[in-house]
């Protein structure tokens, strides 16, 4: 038996797709597990125990054409039964979904698979997404059973910091603190002037800063001293290393506040635009949500967008460095428990 994962979302949406890996895994630890996800995605995929095969499905060039997605779904082609989960909605995904013919298919009853389906479960809007996609479990497992919370599943090990050269001094155990400036959507990010701020108040505090992300931030906080610049110079898997020997990591609402709470490290998780309420906050223990709650235009939008659609940006030029600062200090004070609730500190 094998079954097939489609998720071809932003890289959060892939990230928060694993604890669905991971309870696959755990309830049925024979199957074959192929997750079929972006060729970004991909590097930090393989190599995972929860996963036996990733394929990189590239809807922006190789794979952009019906005919292209229809060979990719070919190549999967299996005389063993197959089971495909599908947490990923789009019209795309239902597209190649159809060509895999498979003999089960699992989906959301607001999802446009749902026309090729077997099995339709709600889309429970209140859940976090990653216990979201825990309930395409439900056909599968016995009436009554229950599906397994998401704290059951955490902390999954997305890298091997072993085979990495990292950023930090080894003969220090000083706090080490990983910034992530980076989001895919300008309104989401908080001023990169701030970003500088902080990094060098935790600098002066005795704190090891390095600061992650693509080539796009390369050299923003290149004018603090004592900040170790790795932007664009690591791969997806080297920065989870990276994240993963990390005491506490300041994200705004993009991949790396994931990547951080699924391997149980600390995270000051940036909210502008965009609130948890979505479902997409940070996991785990030791995770802090930094917003401006009082603010009655938050959310503006599903994802941010290129401009504040007031012109104020008050969402994110409304938090100030100290509360960032002394949300670390607290992160980095707070004794880690596994099965503590986790708190958020809201402005």
């Amino acid at each position: 038996m094998r079954v097939i994962i489609v998720q071809t979302a932003f890289l959060g949406d892939v990230i928060l797709t694993l604890p669905l890996c991971a309870a696959v895994r755990k309830k049925f630890p024979h199957w074959r597990i192929i997750m079929v996800t972006t060729p970004a995605a991909s590097d930090l995929l393989r190599g995972l125990s929860i996963i036996d095969d990733v394929i990189a499905f590239d809807k922006r060039n190789a794979h952009k054409g019906i005919r292209q997605q229809h060979q990719l779904a070919g190549s999967l082609s299996s005389g063993e039964p197959t089971t495909v989960l599908v947490p990923h909605k789009s019209l795309r995904t239902a597209l190649f979904v159809r060509s895999l013919r498979a003999s089960r298919v699992v989906t959301y009853d607001d999802a446009v698979t749902r026309w090729y389906a077997s099995d339709v479960v709600p889309y429970p809007q209140h859940l976090h997404d990653a216990q979201r996609h825990l309930e395409l479990l439900r056909p599968l497992i016995a009436q009554g059973e229950d599906i397994p919370p998401i704290e059951s599943l955490l902390p999954i090990s997305l890298s091997d910091p072993s085979s990495v050269d990292l950023p930090w001094d080894a003969g220090s155990t000083n706090p080490r603190i990983v910034l992530a400036p980076a989001t895919v959507w300008p309104t989401k990010r908080w001023p990169i002037d701030r970003m500088r701020r902080l990094a060098g108040a935790l600098v002066h505090e005795g704190m090891q800063v390095c600061v992650i992300g693509d080539s796009s931030v390369a050299g923003v906080l290149a004018d603090v001293e004592g900040v170790q610049d790795l932007c664009g110079r690591t791969t997806l898997s080297e920065a989870a290393a990276v994240i993963a020997t990390a005491d506490c990591v300041v994200a705004n609402d993009s991949a790396p506040v994931h990547l951080a709470s699924l391997q149980n490290v600390g995270v000051a998780a940036i909210f502008g635009p965009t609130v948890p309420e979505f479902g997409f906050g940070p996991l785990g223990i030791r995770t802090r949500v930094v917003q401006r709650a009082d603010l009655a235009c938050r959310p503006c939008s599903a994802h941010g967008g290129a401009k504040c659609p007031l012109g104020t940006h008050a969402c994110m030029t409304g938090i100030d460095v100290e509360t960032l600062r002394m949300t670390v200090q607290s992160i980095l004070a707070h004794d880690v428990n596994r099965h503590a609730k986790p708190s958020k500190e809201i402005l």
